[in-house]
């Protein structure tokens, strides 16, 4: 869809859209401390400034989408096997084989998942090497309602036998007291470290807190040990495995290889969801610095989003939530350029940082598909999302010539 003033006393199109997709891009206050680009963030306001026309959404091109496999019981996330198939990993607790053709087999050895909450299997992750070792990487939770881990796997896919072997657990997070934004988002970098997201439970304060995993990215290397440089290997106290902390619920994760750059998003509160380039041993400070608010309205620590020593996001979304979930990076030498998946946006974000510090947005496919879980791209630069719901479905969205001109501008 694409964005039309129409004066100050026009009618939106739909209430919920205008909030959420009549956004302004925009770089927030000088004063603020610059973002890890070297930038101050960038953020899209997701609802009209007061006192400014309101915006009606007019329909606009989009990417083709293409309907491969499903549907899937609440699929959380997909992978790509060399020979054209795919792994689609759901909530209860399934790993399915889906051929090129659509056909979904059940494959066995799948450990038992907890499924209260935001819980059950979360994440998957193909091998670079899959080809020679057949292995993948997967997390899920573990335990009861009111003490819960996340749990990263690594095993062998027989895809004859249709089952898993060679089972290791590589890593298990401090328990959290409750099943909510638990995170659990796997990435793989091509020497041979894994890193992980680990929500805050809903908690805040143990965020800011070294001795748990709660609200931190986590880096072991992918045979389960922990790397001797990582910030917090040797602080007494310290869980040695955190690479970062201060996150409060990261959904998406992904690793650039050609710049060596660790991307995440995450859930703010109300408004304040936010895109984070993640640094060895920073503070992102949730709970003591947000761009958003309590659910009730209310403001959170000191009502901040600036103090000495936290880190600034890339770029956030304020004041109402776009609820970000998967994220994918293009490769391209020359730009940064994000792809994110939302659910309660229901819409497909790219962001493109070029030099210096410009950055443009565009919304794709909105409420096209529903609540989109997960987004990808693989070996050969196709893109594809994956539905959330009972119903989930796996799209393949083909980019027509001309993108330039099948964009949603905003």
């Amino acid at each position: 869809m694409k964005c039309v003033p129409v004066g100050l006393a026009c009618v939106s199109v739909c209430l919920t859209l205008a909030l959420l997709f009549a956004t302004q891009l925009t770089f927030a206050a000088s004063d603020a401390p610059d973002s890890p680009l070297g930038c101050p963030p960038s953020r899209t306001l997701t609802a009209p400034p007061s006192g400014e026309p309101e915006l009606v959404l007019a329909e606009g091109s989009q990417l083709v989408s293409e309907r491969i496999a499903g549907p899937f019981d609440q699929p959380r996330s997909v992978g790509f096997l060399p020979d054209g198939s795919y792994l689609v990993a759901e909530r209860p607790g399934r790993l399915l084989l889906v051929a090129a053709t659509g056909e979904a087999r059940a494959i066995g050895g799948v450990p038992e998942v907890t499924t209260v909450g935001h819980g059950g299997f979360i994440d998957l992750a193909v091998d670079q090497n899959y080809a020679e070792n057949g292995t993948i990487y997967f997390s899920y939770l573990v335990g009861r309602e009111e003490a819960s881990s996340i749990r990263v796997m690594k095993a062998k896919l027989d895809e004859r036998d249709e089952a898993l072997s060679s089972q290791q657990v590589l890593f298990e997070s401090t328990p959290g007291s409750r099943p909510d934004q638990v995170g659990g988002r796997i990435a793989l970098t091509p020497d041979g470290y894994l890193f992980l997201t680990v929500g805050d439970r809903w908690l805040g304060e143990p965020a800011q807190d070294l001795t748990n995993h709660l609200g931190t990215v986590i880096r072991i290397r992918t045979d389960g040990s922990v790397p001797d440089d990582n910030p917090f290997r040797w602080r007494v106290g310290a869980r040695p495995e955190i690479w970062s902390y201060g996150h409060r619920n990261p959904q998406g994760l992904a690793f650039d290889a050609t710049r060596g750059e660790l991307w995440s998003d995450e859930h703010g509160p109300q408004g304040g969801d936010e895109l984070n380039l993640v640094l060895r041993g920073r503070n992102y400070g949730w709970p003591l610095i947000t761009y958003g608010t309590d659910y009730t309205g209310r403001l959170i620590g000191d009502g901040e989003s600036v103090k000495p020593g936290l880190e600034q996001p890339v770029h956030y979304w304020a004041p109402i939530s776009v609820a970000p979930s998967g994220l994918a990076l293009e490769p391209n030498p020359s730009k940064r350029i994000v792809w994110i998946s939302t659910l309660a946006g229901e819409t497909l974000l790219r962001l493109t940082f070029g030099a210096g510090c410009t950055v443009s947005e565009e919304h794709f496919i909105e409420h096209r598909l529903g609540r989109l879980r997960d987004v990808r791209i693989d070996a050969n630069g196709v893109l594809y999302v994956l539905t959330d719901g009972s119903e989930g479905m796996l799209y393949r969205l083909n980019r027509p010539a001309g993108e330039a001109r099948d964009k949603t501008h905003l």
